[in-house]
């Protein structure tokens, strides 16, 4: 990283994950061609995993299959900072490996992550939609093996 100050602990990374509305995911095939998907990440800091939901099919887990290497980016602030043509932002790259959970009691406790995450006030539904879903629905671990965060913040004001 070029500029050395504004790099961040794990600790800071994992907050910017918990905090950001989504994250990106980038995969590429073995011949190295690049895909990049949006995705709603829940955490599991005891571990050290990353879940995320997707369909059973698609490129997405054609290209996972290909190679488990991915690389997820997040961002949980960002705002330019006037008339200095930069920005103030806090976000986090986790590098690692991607593998699809089969364990069905590890697979429900991701879901409840992700569903106690993005939907709080519907986990009143969570045991009915579990039982139609879980069946048709493919949760991915990711662990990371490579964790950055950076931050820029806005320069105090001139007196």
């Amino acid at each position: 990283m070029k500029r050395k100050e504004r790099l961040r602990d794990a600790n800071f990374a994992w907050d910017v994950l918990e905090q950001a509305p989504y994250a990106v995911l980038a995969l590429s095939s073995k011949e190295g061609v690049p895909y990049c998907i949006p995705v709603s990440p829940a955490v599991d800091r005891e571990y050290g995993a990353i879940y995320v939901h997707c369909a059973k099919a698609g490129k997405k887990m054609d290209l996972l299959r290909e190679n488990p290497r991915v690389c997820l980016s997040a961002v949980s602030k960002s705002c330019p900072i006037p008339k200095k043509f930069e920005m103030s932002f806090d976000s986090a790259v986790f590098m690692g490996t991607v593998e699809e959970v089969v364990d069905e009691g590890e697979k429900v406790k991701a879901l409840l992550l992700l569903g106690t995450h993005y939907d709080p006030a519907g986990m009143s539904r969570f045991e009915e939609v579990l039982e139609r879903y879980l069946p048709a629905t493919c949760v991915l671990r990711i662990t990371p093996t490579e964790i950055t965060g950076k931050q820029a913040k806005e320069p105090p004001a001139a007196e």
